[in-house]
Formats: C-alpha cells, sequence, structure tokens
C-alpha cells in the first residue's frame, strides 16, 4: 500500500465519510495530498509527566534564556507542583505543522505565504531530528506532506498549496472553512511520545465555517497533545481575530497579524526564534479523573519584571 494512503487511513476514523487519491500532478517526488480528518480516538499516555513549554521574556519582551530549574514555581489548581523534568528547548527536536487557510477569503494571499514558507522551513528544521508537516484546509482537509525533516520534501509540497484538490473525494462537512476540525486532526498526528518542542502555526483569518468541532475542542486536543498554537491573521479585515487570540493564549503559543504594511517573513522569524529560547517543563499531576480539565500556572521566582508565555491548563486522557 502506498505510503500517503496507508499514512491517510491511520488518521481516519468513525467521522470520515470517505477517503480517495488521485495520480500527482506534481515535480517530481512530492507525494500527493491525502486527506485528514478529526477523529475522536484516544491519545496514547506513556508517560505520567505533563510537559510545558515556556518563554520568558523581560519588560522590553526579549526572551531571558539563563534559567534554571529553579527559577520557576509551577501550580496546578493552585497548588504547588515539583518540577520534575526540565532542559532548554533548544536541546530537543522540534515537530511543527505549518496549516495555510485556503479558502475564498484567503485565496489572494496563498502566493505570499508559499514565498515566505520556502525560507521558514529551512530556518526552523536545524536538527537532525526536527520535522515538520504541512496542511491545507478550507471544506477540505489535506495533508500535502508526510511528517519530513527533509526541506526537499516539505518544499515540493508547498506547490500543491496553489493547486485544486477538488477532484480527490475528501473529508467535508460542506461548510467552508475547516478551522476547528483541521486543529483537531493535527492533534491526533503521531508525534512521537519524548518531550520535544510542538507547534502549529496557522495562517488564516480565524473565521470557521462547518466545522464539527468546537473552538473549545479543538484548544483541549491540542493541549492534550502538548501542542503550542501560533495564529497568524491575515486578512484585510475581515473573519476573527479574537478566536486566534484565544487559541494561542489557551495553548502557549502567540498570535501575530499580517496587514497591509506587514511582513510574513518577520513573523516567521519572530516564530523561530521563540521556538530556539524556549525552556520544556514537566511535572507528575496529582491522581485525576479521566477528561477532567486542570488550571496550570507558571511564574518565574526572580523577578516580577518577568512575563512567562505558556499553555494555562490540559485536560486529563479520556
Amino acid at each position: 500500500m502506498p505510503l500517503p494512503r496507508l499514512l491517510a487511513l491511520v488518521l481516519l476514523a468513525a467521522l470520515t465519510p470517505a477517503f480517495a487519491q488521485t495520480p500527482a500532478k506534481s515535480p517530481a517526488s512530492a507525494q500527493p495530498p491525502v486527506t485528514l480528518a478529526p477523529d475522536t480516538a484516544t491519545l496514547k499516555v506513556t508517560t505520567k509527566l505533563v510537559a510545558v513549554s515556556a518563554i520568558v521574556r523581560d519588560k522590553a519582551g526579549i526572551p531571558v534564556t539563563n534559567l534554571t530549574r529553579g527559577s520557576f514555581l509551577l501550580k496546578q489548581d493552585g497548588k504547588p507542583q515539583s518540577i520534575d523534568y526540565f532542559s532548554l528547548g533548544s536541546s530537543l527536536p522540534l515537530t511543527l505543522a505549518l496549516m495555510v487557510d485556503t479558502s475564498g477569503s484567503q485565496r489572494n494571499y496563498v502566493s505570499d505565504e508559499i514565498a515566505a514558507s520556502r525560507a521558514f522551513f529551512p530556518a526552523m528544521l536545524t536538527r537532525p531530528d526536527d520535522r515538520a508537516v504541512l496542511v491545507q484546509f478550507e471544506r477540505t482537509i489535506f495533508q500535502l506532506t508526510t511528517l519530513s525533516s527533509s526541506d526537499t520534501t516539505l518544499q515540493h509540497g508547498l506547490a500543491y498549496l496553489s493547486q485544486s484538490h477538488n477532484d480527490i473525494p475528501a473529508y467535508s462537512t460542506g461548510g467552508g472553512t475547516l478551522l476547528y476540525d483541521a486543529i483537531v486532526a493535527v492533534s491526533h498526528l503521531e508525534f512521537g511520545n519524548q518531550i520535544s518542542r510542538r507547534a502549529m502555526v496557522i495562517l488564516t483569518d480565524g473565521g470557521d465555517n462547518g466545522s464539527r468541532f468546537s473552538q473549545k475542542d479543538a484548544i483541549r486536543e491540542a493541549q492534550r497533545a502538548d501542542i503550542m498554537i501560533y495564529t497568524i491573521y491575515y486578512s484585510d479585515g475581515g473573519g476573527d481575530e479574537g478566536v486566534l487570540k484565544n487559541l494561542s493564549r489557551q495553548t502557549g503559543g502567540r498570535e501575530f497579524a499580517v496587514y497591509p504594511s506587514g511582513s510574513l517573513s518577520k513573523i516567521f522569524a519572530a516564530i523561530a526564534s521563540d521556538l530556539r529560547q524556549s525552556y520544556e517543563l514537566g511535572y507528575r499531576p496529582p491522581p485525576s479523573g479521566p477528561n477532567k480539565y486542570h488550571k496550570i500556572t507558571l511564574t518565574t521566582t526572580v523577578g516580577k519584571t518577568l512575563t512567562v508565555q505558556a499553555r494555562d491548563g490540559y485536560f486529563t486522557a479520556k
């Protein structure tokens, strides 16, 4: 069975009405796109550690990179927790999903997104074990590449963003922009069980039309998968920027905006800087029932002027 089809069969579950693919119509060695669908499978839990990615900034907004385990105070539901794992993010592998909204409201921006992304992937994948995946979403959700460390594979995948995939029967609710469903689907990709840096970078105007899952569902699944969501509001005034701010805040990422005078390349550079200067912490949570939400508060003990960017909670396994 060809790899793309096998990958799709692993990802698609009960909600998927149909799956198919057509022969490639792309540059040599590029993979045909496969359809992704959000599913309801329980995520595998092989460790009792809850992982928290954090970025610390001073009052000028400059990342602080010389902190130690003892520099942090971590609480769950208001109660202090022992930090059992601590590492600089730069010493850990990065798993990145670049997700591009290609619905009608975003079509005019695709060429700029492709150009900026060609420099973004090599800037992000600096270690042999760093990996990335490219996903396109509108009324369907397409995985344009496998999860790969190959810049060549990812560059070829970018060529699909400018192509129509209407000839491929795919997961679809009939809606126009499946933002929340796309987040759920990517959260269920197999990222591995080791503690690592995990992030989604989503280019969209924040509008969702037709998703079966809600914004709360999308946040919950990203938190379960320990993924930081970086959102980039790309619009001339439409969409819903507030949605993007909420997705990022609750998962420990950041929200950016590209306006006519803005620069997507500079935003990509800022995200790359963030992910290179993060701290990775882990703690063993108190016993809890399944599918319960717990609030996480992470602060520093070394200065009141420092701010911490980290997710604000997590859900226990189902």
